[in-house]
């Protein structure tokens, strides 16, 4: 089983320089937790999470007497690029599943951009990677 078979192939994504609030904004519209970042080029140069967000945020839990009130704006106004995950860790359409699965699982990652040729052509999140092997499994 390859990447490409099961690699979603219109990406959303997000330009390096834009605010995180409006990145932020389309996650939430498009119902996903991360996307690919690209430069002004079309090269991926990170990948942005929800997760990237929350890490920003003050340990609330445990240091909220300490911390001062946080000022969202300021947080949200900053590019993408200042949070991003990077380097990319990316995939290549011809890899298999189990490769993808084995970056999941050591990266510590949810998403894998596919690039060929130096340009963004898909992504493969752990989802579609678990949904394909359940979907060719052979149940006895």
């Amino acid at each position: 089983m390859k990447v490409k078979d099961f690699m979603t192939k219109k990406v959303i994504t997000a330009n390096e320089n834009e605010k995180i609030r409006d990145v932020v904004l389309r996650l939430r519209e498009r119902n996903v937790s991360g996307v690919p970042v690209l430069n002004n080029d079309g090269k991926v140069v990170g990948v942005f999470s929800e997760s990237d967000v929350l890490s920003q945020l003050p340990d609330i839990l445990n240091e909220a007497e300490q911390i001062p009130l946080i000022d969202v704006k300021e947080l949200t106004d900053a590019p993408v690029k200042t949070i991003m995950g990077k380097p990319p860790i990316t995939i290549g359409p011809e890899d298999s599943l189990k490769k993808a699965a084995e970056l999941f699982l050591t990266k510590f990652i949810h998403r894998l951009p596919v690039i060929e040729n130096d340009k963004l052509i898909g992504i493969i999140s752990l989802g579609d990677v678990l949904k394909a092997f359940i979907e060719n499994e052979k149940y006895d």
